[in-house]
């Protein structure tokens, strides 16, 4: 049985430690974490137990911690799979050069695995060595319809400036091996550049479901929405590359641009609702059909302008002298129309949180203690820095399933404390 087929049969215990090593082992072990929901808890425990620097080594960037994997790896890339394994993660950072002067003395030593070879082509294809990188390829045995062959010559492509063929290469290499992440960001990146937004974001949200994740593909897509004025979903993609790196620079730097973007967003928003706002309180009420009895008892009431209307309560309406259930049907009905209501002057979508009220509303500023959470959901609030009921509704279901031992159980329960006073988490 092979490590793809038993990764669901078998403990990620098992799977990490007493599986045979391979060049496929960090990938099926990727897989294996990803589709378990508290794999990343279970990957802390692991570790105290591995004494293979090859094993650590997996096991370390699967829990997110990839400086020390590669300072690990680089003490053994006499091993083949180390070799191997720290040239990908050098090209899944974008630090080609490096990956080079890994994979190139590895492969001239007499190493002639295919996975290492092509890994050694990407480099030198990044690198701008288009000559030795297709010598190199026609080298490697594996069959032309490859996902990684097809990807390669993606790159070729690309470097060529024939985009079209780059994105058909790199599309038949995404859906024979949808879960390689490399791909799907490269998918993405063409798709973005043939304005294709809604695929390039499809791609790049494949990226986001694997462990560790992919920083640079998050980055991305938090443009996309960005450029599509979905600030809540960049802010989500820039907050998931800090959690992972809380150092990396230009996620904070962007996260900080898409929060100023949101509130501009927002304040222009609701400067127009002011203005709407304005302009049909002004209306004068005779602009509207009503009956001889309801626009003299107006008049008389100092009423002329649906301004003047709404600052009036039924109550007052209905006390004043020839005012009846019928007038106030027809005041109802003409308020309707322009969504207003006497008493409450305007209704309008504000944002999320502004368009909370009543009773809900006055919990915005209370701290998130006043739910009484269990202490694994409490500790995790700590962590994402959440003290008030406001914060915590900004924040959605991804965020707080991606922190550490924090899985469906807390989250159902803080869903359901929430709901218990009229609210809900941020669908983001």
């Amino acid at each position: 049985m092979s490590l793809s087929e038993s990764t669901s049969e078998t403990s990620l215990r098992e799977l990490i430690l007493e599986h045979e090593v391979s060049v496929d082992f960090y990938h099926e072990a990727r897989q294996g974490v990803t589709s378990r929901r508290d794999g990343i808890d279970e990957l802390e425990d692991i570790l105290e137990s591995i004494d293979d620097d090859f094993r650590r080594g997996v096991v370390l960037d699967l829990l997110g911690r990839r400086s020390d994997a590669r300072k690990v790896l680089s003490g053994c890339q006499d091993n083949p799979y180390c070799m191997h394994l720290l040239g990908k993660l050098l090209l899944e950072e974008g630090n080609s050069s490096a990956a080079l002067q890994v994979l190139e003395p590895g492969w001239s030593k007499g190493s002639r695995e295919p996975r290492v070879g092509m890994l050694y082509c990407e480099a030198l294809i990044l690198e701008g060595d288009v000559d030795r990188a297709r010598a190199l390829l026609s080298e490697i045995s594996a069959p032309d319809d490859h996902p990684r062959i097809c990807y390669l010559r993606g790159l070729l492509h690309q470097h060529e400036g024939d985009y079209h063929e780059a994105l058909a290469c790199y599309g038949t290499a995404a859906e024979g091996t949808p879960e390689e992440t490399r791909y799907q960001f490269r998918l993405g990146y063409m798709h973005s550049l043939y304005g294709d937004e809604e695929k390039a974001i499809e791609a790049y949200r494949m990226c986001q479901r694997t462990a560790p994740l992919y920083a640079h593909a998050m980055i991305n897509l938090g443009v996309l929405y960005e450029d599509s004025d979905r600030f809540e979903e960049a802010i989500t993609c820039y907050r998931m590359v800090l959690l992972s790196n809380k150092d990396h620079g230009r996620a904070r730097l962007y996260l900080r641009d898409a929060e100023a973007s949101q509130s501009m967003y927002y304040d222009r928003d609701r400067e127009k609702e002011e203005v709407r706002k304005m302009q049909v309180l002004q209306i004068p009420v005779t602009e509207f059909e009503l009956s001889v009895r309801s626009r003299n008892c107006l008049q008389k009431m100092g009423i002329y302008t649906l301004g003047d209307l709404v600052s009036k309560s039924e109550a007052e309406l209905l006390s004043y002298k020839n005012f009846g259930e019928t007038s106030l049907q027809e005041i109802r009905k003409i308020l309707t129309q322009k969504n207003l209501r006497l008493g409450e002057g305007v209704r309008s979508d504000d944002t999320r949180l502004l368009a909370i009220n009543g009773e809900a509303a006055s919990l915005l500023g209370e701290p998130v203690s006043i739910l009484e959470l269990s202490s694994r959901s409490q500790r995790c609030m700590d962590r994402l820095e959440i003290e008030t009921i406001s914060d915590l509704l900004q924040r959605n279901e991804l965020e707080l399933v991606s922190q550490k031992n924090f899985g469906v159980t807390s989250l159902n329960e803080v869903k359901k404390k929430l709901s218990e006073r009229g609210l809900t988490l941020s669908s983001g």
